[in-house]
């Protein structure tokens, strides 16, 4: 997984604090900083929430995902296709995808390689495929819409389907995938997410 340099990240983020002082809005940096944290806070009870309601909501879907170390849920259709997306744990971190850029249909593709990338305003998020085989179908609506990465990731925010190689290479590679609480316990491990938006590809 792609690192992002903590040093660059640091001192953008000190340059913006600079600025907000100087706005007036707080008597000191320790008022910004108290409010920086219970904005946080609040942030997470929100995503613990939001998880609860998605999960409530649809359940089938909850107990039939896979996820990968790269962020991405993996999920067999009826036609035995994998289909794609970012987790919902992802997308809260990206905030805002800006962009998505995918290989085309008919593309192969291998698992734990990347097969596209995520913009948003201050990371690049590189989109490693979960299994290995062919893209077939790509979501369309993306293009035109990338923020329905955010508001909809398991439904019709999907990035892409997957012909797999073969039944024995696929049965393989989902053995190495996580269930969602396993992923979610994991996640919260994290130091690490994406990478500066200045790194992405001209």
């Amino acid at each position: 997984m792609t690192k992002w340099k903590t040093v660059r990240v640091r001192l953008e983020l000190w340059d913006a604090v600079e600025r907000t002082l100087e706005t007036g809005r707080y008597r000191s940096l320790s008022e910004f900083v108290s409010d920086a944290i219970q904005t946080r806070l609040s942030e997470l009870k929100q995503d613990r929430e939001n998880e609860s309601i998605l999960h409530a909501r649809y359940p089938m879907i909850h107990e039939r995902l896979l996820c990968s170390r790269n962020h991405l849920w993996a999920m067999v259709t009826p036609e035995g296709n994998v289909r794609v997306g970012l987790t919902n744990h992802a997308q809260t971190h990206l905030k805002a995808a800006l962009s998505i850029q995918t290989s085309p249909v008919a593309s192969g593709i291998t698992r734990e390689k990347p097969f596209g990338v995520i913009e948003t305003w201050m990371f690049v998020f590189d989109l490693y495929a979960p299994v290995s085989g062919k893209i077939v179908k790509l979501n369309s609506a993306l293009l035109e819409k990338p923020l329905l990465l955010n508001e909809v990731p398991y439904e019709s925010g999907w990035i892409a389907e997957i012909k797999p190689n073969n039944v024995i290479t696929l049965e393989e590679e989902l053995r190495d995938l996580m269930g969602p609480n396993q992923y979610k316990l994991w996640f919260t491990k994290l130091t690490h997410f994406g990478r500066p938006r200045s790194e992405a590809p001209k």
